[in-house]
């Protein structure tokens, strides 16, 4: 898509501005331009930035007239104590409300589930105390003690056919609650080992239309992980199970996901309940601002570079400090995802405005988000500033470098998307590096969408038409079981440098062929070159 060549009237762009308020949309409207030129053009006009309170003076009033307090307020639209207050004074709300609201009482009903949760931020509880308190209806829960819940979903993909089989074999007839179930038939059809009674895909919508199960997806639709976000399933607050590793993933959303055994999800399927040991919370407090060509999956493998695997084992890890609160919702889906690399029963990252504005449009029900307590107790604290941090990538052996130190290594073929990296933000990185140029003739590049929407967004601005012109493949929505085609074809002595996730990686690992793992910026700047190459002189 070629530039606009005339630059726009002061009244165009002020109508550009009234229908698509930032600069950044405002140039993709105009043909591509960068958002910095939209800038330039504004200040030359005399344009003002467009500026829009976050939340009206309205939605303000009407919380502190519920609550009279601005901490639970704040709570309430995930922001800070003193943010909400601020909010208020420049509305000139001053006055304390004049009447009492029931959200302003703390009563305790009998069976109200809602009334338990902790109202207080001084109980000493982390978020997935709060979590399992709240799930299983009492006001505190204490680290070792097993407790039995009901999850709010559980989730599956790859075992269906095993766990419809162990769920037939203990007698059961129906699901306790086809409501709580989400299948998605990503790629389970290709992994169910042989010694497995496997059943066709008619028998399983069979299944799944007898029980009732609405929540099925299909392989088109994309990832499981991904698709069930994207359907707004999954809500802050919850307690979550899913029978992958990748589960972990939805912590980005203040989920607490765990993940449990084939057996286990058969017998939810049958009671509708699990038995789970509370297990301490590490507190990783990520700091600093990230660097030019630095992204999400840097970080994390800054953190699993520093941390030791046996230190947090069994336990949850709970992200929080400056650099997590200024990441998208898509970045920690890769943060969470890739903390299974640690070892940790589960990872949840903070619930606040970004958090909120993401699901805004997406969820149509009503959630309660759970925020740690001020004077949270945590089995262990750790701090990871990121100011000097690098581009970093994964060896074969599982060990953690800089780019700059792997510079200049032949690469054969590289893959940028899947679980961990196959979102429209990725996307959009590799793509900004890529475009106008053209992939090495001596590397193979292959794209993978996370799911059908991402695929549809990146077709819509743009993305896809960038790396066909580079000369890239781009392929359907999957995940990494499906790869192994092309995983296949590496030769002996052969480099692959790839973004999914290290346990995908030695899933489909072809014998005598080295494979590394990176940030997509890494792994589009590296098909440039066909070799290893640092992505920072690429990013502007």
């Amino acid at each position: 898509m070629s530039p606009r060549k005339k630059i726009p009237t002061k009244a165009e762009l002020l109508q550009l501005q009234k229908l698509y308020k930032t600069d950044e949309k405002i140039g993709e409207r105009l043909g591509g331009v960068a958002a910095y030129l939209v800038a330039y053009w504004r200040r030359k006009k005399n344009i003002p930035k467009y500026s829009l309170p976050k939340f009206s003076e309205r939605e303000i009033l009407n919380l502190w007239e519920r609550f009279g307090d601005d901490e639970k307020c704040g709570l309430e639209l995930g922001i800070s104590k003193a943010a909400f207050y601020n909010w208020r004074r420049r509305y000139g709300i001053k006055e304390k409300p004049a009447f009492l609201k029931l959200e302003q009482l703390e009563l305790d009903f009998p069976n109200s589930r809602a009334s338990v949760s902790p109202s207080t931020l001084f109980g000493k509880q982390s978020m997935a105390e709060k979590i399992l308190a709240l799930a299983v209806g009492k006001e505190k829960v204490e680290i070792g003690q097993t407790v039995e819940i009901e999850p709010d979903l559980v989730m599956l993909h790859n075992e269906v056919s095993r766990i419809i089989n162990d769920f037939r074999n203990a007698g059961s007839e129906f699901v306790w609650n086809p409501n709580k179930i989400v299948i998605c038939a990503d790629s389970f059809l290709k992994t169910v080992k042989n010694d497995i009674a496997t059943i066709s895909n008619k028998q399983l919508k069979d299944f799944i239309k007898r029980q009732g199960i609405k929540n099925f997806f299909d392989v088109r639709e994309g990832l499981a992980h991904q698709v069930v976000i994207e359907k707004g399933l999954v809500l802050p607050g919850q307690f979550l199970a899913g029978t992958d590793r990748r589960a972990l993933s939805f912590g980005s959303l203040g989920v607490l996901a765990v993940t449990v055994g084939d057996d286990e999800m058969a017998g939810i399927w049958s009671s509708g309940r699990c038995r789970f040991k509370v297990p301490p919370t590490v507190r990783i407090n990520v700091t600093g601002r990230k660097s030019r060509g630095v992204y999400a999956k840097d970080v994390i493998l800054s953190v699993l570079k520093q941390l030791n695997n046996d230190k947090m084992s069994g336990k949850v890890v709970e992200y929080g400090g400056s650099a997590i609160s200024q990441m998208s919702v898509s970045e920690r889906f890769t943060i969470a995802g890739m903390s299974q690399e640690l070892g940790v029963r589960a990872a949840i990252c903070p619930y606040d405005s970004t958090t909120r504005r993401y699901l805004t449009g997406r969820i149509g029900g009503n959630f309660k988000p759970v925020m740690p307590d001020k004077d949270a107790e945590y089995d262990e604290m750790y701090q990871v500033s990121i100011d000097q941090l690098t581009p970093q990538i994964i060896c074969p052996g599982r060990s953690i470098k800089p780019v700059a130190e792997l510079e200049g290594l032949p690469v054969n073929q590289v893959i940028l998307g899947s679980h961990t990296n196959g979102r429209f933000d990725d996307l959009r990185v590799g793509a900004e590096i890529l475009k106008g140029k053209k992939i090495h003739p001596d590397c193979r590049l292959l794209v993978y969408p996370v799911s059908r929407k991402v695929y549809l967004e990146a077709l819509k601005k743009g993305l896809i038409r960038v790396y066909v012109e580079a000369g890239a493949m781009v392929m359907n929505p999957t995940s990494e079981s499906c790869l192994t085609v092309h995983l296949g074809g590496l030769s002996v002595g052969e480099r692959c440098l790839a973004t999914f996730d290290i346990e995908g990686m030695e899933d489909i690992l072809p014998e005598a062929a080295e494979i590394y793992n990176c940030s997509p910026a890494t792994a589009a700047a590296t098909a440039l070159n066909a070799a290893v190459t640092d992505p920072s002189r690429y990013v502007k």
